[in-house]
């Protein structure tokens, strides 16, 4: 008999809905469960956010949350209210078709406490600090204390912590306590399968050498320096353009920071698209762009899903160097690393890129082939799995196991 897990998700923007704001989420959830499926695991899936009103999920939802005190303590309300509510509505759901969960981390919110207590295992995924992001990084958050000690409460209390990068496990470990012998990194991934340059015709927004960024424009995202780059580069006579693609609150700081630089029509905001059109977009890319710049807190801990996604359509990659970045790429051979927020480094990778052309295709067939050796979301899950199997059988936790 397969082995049964509950996928559970208590973030109402947190959806598989196609036109889902949170892409990123999105990927990952539909990734995770791929994974899982693809080692003959049945999954029952608990998604919030696929049960309430698509609205509260699709563009915009992020801008609402955020648009004053009340409106986003009233948010902060309703987030309590459905932790509660669907805590028991998972329960009665699942509870009697699944041996283990996995929980999507969420802000004020935590479903897979009550499946422990009846003695199913409870996998809790964390990919940041999401009591801190949502109120230092994207002001949406009120309630700042109470979502900081349902957060470090859940994991501290979970079975198995799988968690996203090196950087977050040491602050976890430091900072909050956690027990480090049942954490387990997990690096995000990516469906090889669907993001795959042999299924896509090239959408390209240039006709000349175009420097590409897929994903939500947030400060950390580092695309104010990019811009002066650019700009720098275009006055000594090298013809780089940008595309965009995504969207968020600083799109139009960006825009704007375009325009005074004189570069506006040779930087394109696409805006948010389809998941269908991401690889077509990025297929129409020379190289893509990951810059992430330190988090207001001084650390950078996230593992950005547009690495994996670039390396993947076979594209080479420009990367500030960060724990993720510094350990999927190789300098000169499947991309460029470069000092974060050291805009002359930045500059000299982003000249030798554009010098090197003719050499990018094949650096981004050996970028492809890292991924799929190593780095898909079956590989991930594999990983977890076996890590997980390792920690539950301690007899600290075995105990629940045995007396179901």
């Amino acid at each position: 008999m397969s082995p049964r897990i509950g996928f559970l998700a208590a973030a109402p923007r947190i959806s598989t809905h196609p036109d889902a704001e949170m892409s990123g989420p999105r990927s990952r959830v539909l990734g995770i469960i791929k994974g899982f499926e693809t080692l003959n695991w049945e999954v029952e899936k608990f998604i919030v956010g696929d049960r309430v009103p698509q609205n509260w999920s699709a563009k915009g939802s992020s801008e609402v949350i955020s648009k004053g005190f009340f409106r986003t303590l009233a948010v902060d309300l309703v987030r309590l209210g459905l932790s509660i509510i669907n805590s028991w509505k998972s329960w009665r759901e699942l509870g009697s078709k699944v041996d283990f969960v996995y929980e999507y981390a969420a802000t004020l919110q935590c479903l897979g406490w009550i499946f422990q207590r009846q003695g199913i295992p409870w996998i809790l995924q964390v990919e940041a600090l999401l009591f801190y992001e949502a109120k230092a990084e994207r002001k949406a958050l009120v309630l700042d204390g109470i979502a900081k000690w349902i957060e470090i409460q859940s994991y501290r209390k979970c079975d198995v912590l799988a968690c996203v990068s090196e950087t977050l496990k040491e602050i976890l470990v430091h900072d909050y306590g956690i027990e480090t012998e049942k954490i387990v990194l997990v690096n995000n991934g990516v469906d090889t399968d669907f993001i795959n340059p042999e299924l896509y015709t090239p959408y390209r927004t240039f006709p000349g050498f175009t420097i590409g960024f897929i994903g939500s424009l947030y400060a950390w995202s580092g695309l104010n320096l990019l811009l002066e780059v650019i700009a720098e580069l275009r006055d000594a006579g090298i013809d780089i353009s940008l595309a965009v693609v995504g969207d968020g609150v600083m799109k139009s700081t960006w825009e704007k920071q375009a325009q005074d630089l004189g570069i506006s029509e040779n930087v394109a905001f696409v805006g948010r698209v389809s998941r269908e059109e991401v690889p077509k977009y990025i297929s129409g890319f020379d190289i893509g762009y990951s810059g992430q710049i330190q988090l207001q807190m001084g650390q950078m801990y996230l593992s950005p899903m547009k690495l994996y996604e670039y390396m993947s359509m076979a594209k080479p990659v420009i990367a500030s160097a960060f724990e993720d970045a510094k350990r999927l790429i190789e300098d000169g051979q499947t991309g460029f690393l470069f000092q974060p927020e050291d805009k002359a480094d930045l500059q000299r990778k982003l000249l030798l890129a554009f010098q090197q052309q003719e050499k990018l295709s094949q650096m981004g067939h050996l970028a492809r082939a890292e991924i799929i050796n190593h780095h898909s979301w079956t590989s991930r899950i594999e990983v977890l799995v076996e890590s997980m199997e390792k920690i539950l059988e301690k007899p600290s936790r075995v105990t629940k196991l045995k007396s179901r």
